[in-house]
């Protein structure tokens, strides 16, 4: 089948069995209902997604400061014995665990550039031309 898969849902509008224009003019309510539905779920997904950089952000600070907290001291006796090898691969961890918090620095700022910046420019735009739409559609409705 060739038709775009929307057009197989059950309940789906079928080409040519209604017109937005004329048929559907009672429905007015319905859509106004269902837009603003969609706008509030891509507000809760922007809502997680700040919670979740933050938890990425903190996340990533713990492990800094875990990290720093256990790396030897200068001119300290751990100095002396960082040239074994189990402290090498002590070193070795704590360098490993700052660079996967500097992972999880770069997954925030990713998530707030890419994400939360572009959907709330993308809902505000969307909720202008919502307001704009129903204006209209609301004058239409009067003249009805």
């Amino acid at each position: 089948d060739a038709r775009p898969i929307w057009l197989s849902i059950p309940g789906a509008p079928r080409a040519g069995a209604m017109s937005w224009g004329s048929e559907l003019w009672d429905q007015f309510d319905n859509l106004e209902k269902h837009t603003q539905w969609g706008i509030d779920v891509l507000e809760k997904y922007i809502k997680f997604v700040k919670e979740r950089t933050e938890i990425e952000i903190n996340y990533a600070k713990q492990l800094r400061n875990l990290s720093k907290k256990y790396q030897p001291k200068k001119n300290s006796k751990e100095e002396e014995e960082n040239k074994y090898t189990s402290c090498k691969a002590f070193q070795s961890t704590l360098s490993e665990m700052n660079d996967y918090a500097g992972q999880h620095e770069v997954i925030s700022e990713n998530m707030t550039s890419q994400i939360t910046t572009e959907l709330t420019r993308y809902v505000q735009e969307v909720k202008q031309e919502r307001k704009s739409h129903f204006h209209d559609g609301q004058d239409r409705k009067r003249t009805r």
